[in-house]
């Protein structure tokens, strides 16, 4: 029987080793030094990697989050573009538009093009999954159907 955990502990920690040929590169490198210590308070900034078409973490600003229930959905705003998660995840979109005025008391947008409208109130809103109070409501329209749920200034 010792054999046999000695045979599995060799193989994992030989499988460890083992590069995968197909692995995507990350996009976000970041390098600390073996003598920093880092707690969870503890923010780092990373430089991107990735080519220079892409959406450079330091030039967007997170100005509400916003979800619901029934069905699942989670929205960022962005000063710049909107991300969008939606029927528990098996649908999305990203949205590059301007949405700087979304942290606002009263904002609304449509895009028709997209298939889409927002429309946030200062009205609080406690959420139906946790029972957690947040400051605004929130209700989207994309694709005809509407989800509605809470949102949080951030």
């Amino acid at each position: 029987m010792k054999w046999i955990w000695c045979f599995v502990v060799a193989g994992a920690i030989v499988s460890c080793n083992i590069k995968n040929e197909e692995a995507v590169e990350p996009a976000i490198q970041i390098n600390v030094n073996s003598n920093d210590s880092i707690s969870k308070d503890t923010v780092v900034v990373a430089e991107e990697t990735a080519p220079e078409n892409s959406r450079l973490a330091k030039n967007t600003k997170l100005l509400l989050i916003a979800r619901g229930s029934e069905p699942g959905w989670y929205a960022e705003f962005f000063a710049d573009h909107l991300r969008l998660l939606i029927d528990n995840g098996t649908d999305s979109l990203v949205l590059q538009k301007d949405f700087s005025g979304a942290d606002n008391d009263l904002f609304k947008i449509t895009i028709p093009e997209n298939n889409l409208a927002v429309s946030i109130n200062d009205k609080p809103c406690t959420e139906e999954g946790s029972g957690e109070k947040r400051e605004r409501s929130i209700a989207i329209t994309y694709n005809k159907k509407t989800y509605k749920g809470c949102a949080t200034i951030k």
